[in-house]
């Protein structure tokens, strides 16, 4: 049985490294798609992590000139838990910083299969807890979270983990909300729109190894809310929350069940602010690579709505 343990590894390192290998080279090749948006400056930061001696990479956007202690908004990258790709959000994140006036930190938290979980989610509450405990450049009363795919999946156990009165708002794209078996995957991760003009189809197969990756290899994880925040008390979620997925996006159906729930079981003031943006023709990741004119007027759509959502979840007392 070890032998068999070391080869699963040996496999699995090998094929985190081909897909970095070619998800830099995709991103290399598609610069162009994600400019940095003029009047923002992005700087590269440390965030101190609960490890002694350990710090969390991070890019920190500001608007030219702001001063003061600035709403902020942090955000997590798509990445499987494996891809290394701090910077991929530079357009969406430069604009949000330049139109809401805010900070925005784009986080680079530890990656499969060196660490495991929960390493990837302690590093999202870690940069979170750096912004409450810095009021001189942050104002704490106005935070908000965001990410893509499975920084979307942590960007949610990140709100439920510090509660609404912490966490005002989250933008959640394209989440994983349920971490399941592969039976589970190849049954609910389904392909609902098989016509797209931008984006990828991620087939169960390809997240039943992320998750293999990542996870430990232990049943009690997929009950985990740190890992499917799907089972979290929607209580522990701000009012503010939007979801977004496009409809050939085999994680749809995970975002929309979580809004169903929230709608269901929530307060009065998440059923009001809380909903889910479908996005017609779309698949996963057209926002950062897209092939038509088509998804370029959803991405900007998708960024407005996002705005929107998070200006009013500040503008909360």
């Amino acid at each position: 049985m070890w032998l068999f343990d070391l080869y699963v590894k040996f496999v699995v390192f090998w094929i985190s490294y081909a897909l970095r290998l070619h998800d830099f080279i995709k991103i290399k090749f598609t610069e162009k798609l994600r400019p940095l948006v003029p009047g923002v400056r992005v700087e590269y930061i440390k965030i101190p992590s609960r490890d002694e001696g350990r710090f969390i990479p991070a890019l920190r956007y500001t608007p030219e000139g702001a001063t003061g202690a600035l709403p902020v908004h942090v955000s997590f990258q798509a990445s499987g838990w494996v891809l290394m790709r701090l910077g991929l959000d530079r357009y969406m994140l430069s604009l949000f910083s330049k139109r809401m006036n805010a900070a925005v930190i784009d986080v680079a938290y530890r990656r499969a299969p060196w660490d495991r979980f929960p390493s990837a989610q302690d590093d999202c509450v870690d940069a979170t807890a750096y912004v409450f405990a810095n009021p001189s450049l942050y104002d704490s009363s106005r935070v908000t979270l965001g990410g893509s795919s499975a920084g979307g999946c942590m960007a949610l156990v990140t709100a439920a983990t510090f509660g609404p009165s912490k966490i005002k708002g989250v933008f959640s794209l394209y989440p994983v909300t349920r971490i399941e078996s592969y039976a589970g995957m190849k049954k609910h991760k389904v392909q609902l729109n098989k016509k797209f003009y931008s984006g990828i189809v991620i087939p169960p197969w390809m997240m039943s190894f992320f998750v293999l990756a990542y996870g430990n290899g232990n049943d009690a994880e997929l009950n985990d809310a740190r890992f499917s925040p799907f089972k979290e008390s929607v209580y522990k979620f701000p009012e503010h929350i939007l979801l977004a997925c496009g409809d050939a996006d085999t994680l749809y159906d995970d975002g929309k069940v979580l809004i169903e729930k929230i709608h269901r079981e929530g307060s009065e003031g998440q059923k009001r602010n809380t909903e889910f943006l479908s996005i017609p023709d779309e698949a996963h990741e057209f926002n950062n690579f897209p092939q038509s004119p088509h998804s370029v007027e959803w991405r900007d759509k998708l960024y407005d709505a996002a705005i929107a959502k998070l200006q009013a979840a500040w503008a909360r007392p």
